[in-house]
């Protein structure tokens, strides 16, 4: 899976613009699932940088985990891949385990304000992640591990997403895998000079 541990905390409406975005529309829940990816196509020796983050979608300050890992057993994340016909791919990547909160730590929760994000980048290999080429979908769930009993007791009383709080999903985010690479390179025949031409795709509608 590469390096998957940039974690970042930014406001929602200061964030750059990305090719795909997805997030999860649930009205009873304070937080969504925001995915997006850096392209909407790669080759079969690209990377898909893809970004996850929780969003506080209230009007009210909601605490969050610190520690988001991914797709090991109690890691927060799960990271679900399909292809056209709606079958599960399996993965293969690094599973990272959940660690045990330190005892008395008191920066185990993350304050997050209406409109704002936080979350980690994942690096897929798409040689490792998706078979061969053709459409796939990607989707993160994330499920909050934390038991009260296992904080300080301080932070017990605050609004934060528990264990006993439901797992949440993003929208699925389509990408597609082709044989060639996504750019390509001409040579004017006047100046001899290399031009690197990269597609650029579009922004998807918020669902």
């Amino acid at each position: 899976m590469g390096k998957a541990g940039l974690l970042f905390l930014l406001l929602g409406m200061g964030a750059s613009a990305v090719s795909q975005r997805a997030e999860t529309p649930i009205a009873a829940q304070p937080i969504s699932v925001v995915i997006r990816t850096d392209h909407e196509k790669y080759s079969l020796a690209d990377t898909v940088k893809l970004d996850v983050s929780l969003q506080n979608t209230s009007d009210a300050t909601v605490y969050v985990d610190r520690r988001i890992f991914c797709c090991g057993i109690g890691s927060g994340l799960e990271l679900q891949v399909r292809d056209a016909q709606s079958k599960r791919v399996p993965l293969h990547v690094i599973e990272e385990i959940m660690p045990p909160p330190g005892r008395g730590d008191t920066s185990i929760l993350v304050p997050l304000d209406s409109g704002f994000f936080y979350g980690k980048s994942l690096d897929l290999s798409v040689k490792d992640s998706f078979p061969k080429p053709g459409r796939y979908s990607i989707r993160v769930i994330y499920k909050s591990w934390l038991r009260k009993e296992f904080v300080a007791p301080q932070l017990r009383g605050l609004p934060a997403l528990w264990t006993e709080t439901p797992q949440i999903a993003s929208e699925p985010v389509w990408i597609e895998i082709q044989e060639s690479s996504t750019s390509t390179e001409t040579v004017d025949p006047k100046t001899g000079n290399l031009h690197l031409q990269i597609p650029i795709c579009a922004s998807t509608k918020k669902q």
